[in-house]
């Protein structure tokens, strides 16, 4: 389990915003561009307010690591393969569509790398309502009413 403390920035609904301040793994993270960064150290972070926290509040979320490395797995490693196989496929079928090797190849690759992004916002709009592939809301740290723990600066 994958767990940053945050607070809670705002109320929208049922959901709570986190500002999380980014941690030194992020500086190598492969997907950081995808996070809604706010500024060079802290992004939001939209969670299920199961806790019923308030703005200000110190909490922590958590997401499971197996379920990040899944569809990280899938969203960067589908598109190499389905480029590969495209480009290999359109070089084989060249030749019974009367077209040279080289431009067959290119536009092999080029449909199979838009029917793998086709394929992946299909993966995503069906990850969005699974709970197991979003952040959720863990523990309540400390209430708005008090101060925030001395020295953690997550």
């Amino acid at each position: 389990m994958i767990t940053e403390k945050g607070v809670v920035d705002r109320i929208v609904r049922e959901k709570a915003l986190v500002r999380v301040r980014q941690s030194s793994s992020c500086a190598t993270c492969e997907a950081r561009s995808a996070c809604r960064v706010e500024n060079d150290k802290e992004m939001v972070v939209e969670v299920r307010n199961v806790l019923n926290a308030r703005a200000g509040d110190y909490v922590e979320i958590s997401m499971p690591a197996r379920s990040l490395l899944k569809m990280g797995v899938l969203v960067y490693l589908f598109p190499v393969i389905a480029l590969v196989i495209g480009a290999a496929a359109g070089n084989a079928l060249a030749g019974n569509f009367g077209m040279e090797a080289n431009l067959a190849s290119i536009l092999g690759a080029a449909l199979a790398l838009g029917t793998s992004f086709g394929f992946l916002k299909l993966i995503d709009r069906s990850a969005r309502g699974k709970r197991e592939y979003q952040p959720q809301m863990t523990r309540l740290l400390v209430s708005a009413g008090t101060h925030a723990p001395c020295g953690d600066s997550k």
